[in-house]
């Protein structure tokens, strides 16, 4: 039998605040866009009662996660780790960099299972995905491209995780009874 709306809301938002203190202890201010992001991606689920179709959303979702991890081997290879935080006045090690970004992958991975087996909670990581890791970070690695006048680490594969992040939301946000068939 499913927890009650305001016991998984409960949960979530939990899960979410936990989130939230971890990333920001670990990274400092300047990961505060990926707070507004997460704040947005649960205020998202909490009022919608209806996603997409799990079979439809999976290959989004790893899609996905595999421009997340061609984006981030960009990021470290070409410095964002120093980069990014240094316009705020803060610095970041490698080990903090790949750790914090370890962790979000392992987090999208689990909400790919937890959609796959039909938990509304895995919506709440895959949306989290669509907003904040594509939609959120591909523009605003190309913003930090226009800032600078060139090139930004990560902005070669910024449009990858935008377009990624636009079709995850896509499918998230079309309802299972939406007109088609739920599996389309």
């Amino acid at each position: 039998m499913p927890a009650p709306a305001h016991t998984e809301r409960s949960r979530a938002m939990l899960l979410v605040v936990t989130a939230l203190v971890a990333q920001t202890a670990l990274m400092g201010r300047a990961i505060v866009v990926l707070d507004v992001a997460l704040l947005a991606s649960y205020a998202l689920w909490a009022a919608r009662g209806d996603f997409g179709a799990p079979r439809r959303v999976l290959p989004a979702l790893i899609a996905a996660v595999v421009v997340q991890l061609a984006h981030l081997a960009e990021e470290y290879f070409a410095g964002f780790q120093r980069a990014f935080p240094a316009l705020v006045g803060e610095s970041w090690s490698d080990a903090r960099f790949l750790g914090f970004n370890a962790a979000w992958l392992a987090v999208f991975a689990a909400s790919g299972v937890a959609v796959a087996r039909g938990w509304r909670l895995g919506y709440l990581g895959a949306l989290f995905l669509a907003v904040g890791g594509g939609v959120g970070n591909g523009l605003g690695h190309l913003a930090l491209a226009a800032l600078v006048g060139g090139y930004f680490p990560g902005a070669y594969t910024a449009p990858a995780a935008l377009g990624a992040g636009l079709l995850l939301l896509a499918r998230l946000l079309r309802p299972a009874a939406a007109g088609g068939p739920p599996d389309a």
